[in-house]
């Protein structure tokens, strides 16, 4: 998961493309194939974003 660092939705382009190329590159290491889910559900006025397994919501490699 990656959350913005700042209180709000609408990060600026740059701040969402560096957020989620690092999400990309540990979810890679981690997940393997990952899609990423930046619906807020819990926390509707903050930024953030996971990277699920793609064909699951939860899975994966857990440790």
């Amino acid at each position: 998961m990656v959350v913005w660092r700042h209180h709000g939705v609408s990060p600026p382009p740059g701040d969402v493309a560096h957020m989620l190329r690092h999400l990309g590159r540990v979810a890679a290491a981690q997940v393997g194939d990952f899609y990423v889910d930046d619906h807020m559900r819990n926390i509707p006025d903050h930024f953030h974003a996971h990277a699920r397994p793609k064909g699951g919501f939860f899975g994966g490699r857990r440790a």
